[in-house]
């Protein structure tokens, strides 16, 4: 778990030919990605960065993007990478940031804005001495930011044991080419790209679902690493073009809510054998199902895993008891962290509403923000949101650019609790058509349509629903909807 950075440099020695990292148009072999490391961390040790304060890569190249956190991994400094137009970038206190070309428009100037060349990726290490990198896997290298979607985003800080533990997870299962469709600012995408490294496969990264489709037949991808709303993008891609995606064996997801529709398509046109994952930036993997077991009980997440702690609280603010609806808590257990690192862990609060059965198995009924239409007491019988069910099936079956849905209780919306639908581009828009659909499915809610000129996402893909209610109450506001 602590030398997962020495297993990358170990496969750059004895598999040099092997391709590491894969785009559409290039293909970057692990002798190639030795050369680009050692070349990037002698030109940041020149730099004179103090190894306090984390260094920003706001690259938009994902081979040199990972390239470059790999370098400052060797120079023991902490990175944290940065997309274009993500939310909380302010708020974070860096040494410096890595950039290219476009960067220079998106940074605070206040930071010191390193321009990163052509020549940085050079086969010419140069002779300066590089400084002692990460040795311990108590020291802080990552920091991430969370989605936001439960507020301001948070910056999360990872150990190098934090990143390995997910590479022994990993090494178990004979996948060979990793499509990573996750972006590196998550945690969730560096963990998984770092991790194809340091297990020696190689990782693929795409710019579009179109592309991915493409890759995948290409390359012969045998598994993808997706956020819900990705996979839920592949498919509608996948079942237009018909593509034939032989060679895809798994495909996990992460990040939100599976629905059952999005599951119910995604395994006829993408892959049989989904898995869902549940888990937070904050404390990682909670607990992981398969599409199969997922769609036979609603909600369910799956069994609570080692090393983390998961409980749930009641509206009186006391722990349920095992079976009872409420708010979903996590903290990494402090049973399973390292003998050198005391302490216990704050608990984490999720947004979600779900229950632990005596089993131990957690089902995750929604987002608090979304099932208002529904008693606590009525989701015991295994009815969760329609929410993301409802958005799902706009997107999969009419024919929608994006679209996502809010919940607007009979405060805002009247004599009755309604879903309340932003579209983008979607000239079938029709309520009374749509709720025939929904009440096939058992969704009995009126809906209402509201067109948008977007849809607030995050960097992978998560609606922004805050955002979202305010600029749909722009739009009713302005229409005198209500």
């Amino acid at each position: 778990m602590k030398n997962w950075f020495d297993h990358i440099l170990l496969h750059t020695r004895t598999q040099p030919e092997k391709p590491a990292i894969v785009l559409e148009d290039r293909v970057v072999t692990y002798g190639m990605l030795r050369g680009a490391i050692d070349s990037c961390a002698h030109r940041i040790a020149t730099l004179g960065i103090s190894g306090g304060s984390p260094v920003a890569v706001l690259v938009k190249n994902q081979i040199r993007h990972l390239t470059l956190c790999l370098a400052l991994f060797r120079c023991g400094i902490p990175s944290i990478s940065f997309e274009y137009g993500q939310s909380g970038i302010g708020d974070v206190a860096l040494s410096a940031v890595l950039g290219d070309e476009t960067a220079r428009r998106s940074v605070d100037p206040r930071n010191r804005l390193i321009d990163v060349a052509d020549d940085w990726f050079g086969t010419d290490p140069g002779a300066h001495e590089l400084p002692v990198g990460f040795s311990d896997g108590r020291q802080i290298c990552r920091m991430c930011l969370t989605s936001g979607t439960t507020g301001q985003p948070k910056i999360i800080e990872l150990t190098v044991g934090d990143v390995g533990r997910l590479a022994v997870g990993f090494a178990g299962f004979n996948w060979n080419t990793i499509l990573c469709l996750p972006g590196l600012s998550s945690s969730y995408g560096f963990s998984t790209a770092s991790t194809a490294l340091a297990t020696g496969r190689t990782v693929c990264f795409s710019e579009s679902p179109f592309q991915s489709i493409r890759m995948i037949e290409l390359f012969s991808i045998d598994f993808v690493m997706a956020a819900t709303e990705q996979l839920l993008a592949l498919t509608r891609v996948a079942r237009t073009s018909g593509a034939q995606l032989r060679s895809l064996r798994t495909v996990e997801i992460a990040g939100s809510v599976p629905t059952r529709v999005l599951l119910e398509t995604a395994m006829i046109y993408v892959c049989k054998d989904i898995f869902c994952r549940y888990g937070a930036s904050e404390t990682g993997l909670m607990a992981r199902a398969s599409a199969r077991e997922v769609l036979s009980r609603p909600g369910f997440a799956g069994h609570v895993l080692p090393g983390v702690e998961v409980i749930v609280i009641g509206r009186d603010g006391k722990r349920c008891k095992p079976g009872d609806i409420g708010l979903i808590r996590s903290r990494r257990d402090p049973r399973w962290q390292d003998a050198e690192k005391p302490g216990h862990e704050a608990w984490v609060e999720l947004g979600d509403v779900g229950l632990i059965n005596a089993d131990g198995e957690l089902y995750v009924i929604g987002r608090a923000t979304d099932i208002g239409e529904l008693n606590l007491q009525d989701l015991a019988g295994g009815q969760i949101s329609s929410i993301h069910e409802v958005e799902h099936l706009l997107r999969l079956e009419w024919d929608a650019t994006d679209a996502a849905a809010v919940f607007a209780g009979d405060a805002i919306a009247g004599a009755q609790p309604e879903i309340w639908i932003g579209t983008v581009d979607c000239k079938d828009a029709n309520a009374d058509k749509f709720e025939a659909i929904l009440r096939a499915r058992g969704i009995t809610t009126p809906v209402r349509f509201f067109p948008l000129n977007s849809i607030p996402r995050s960097a992978n893909g998560k609606v922004q629903r805050a955002e979202l209610r305010s600029m749909i109450l722009a739009v009713a506001c302005e229409t005198r909807e209500f």
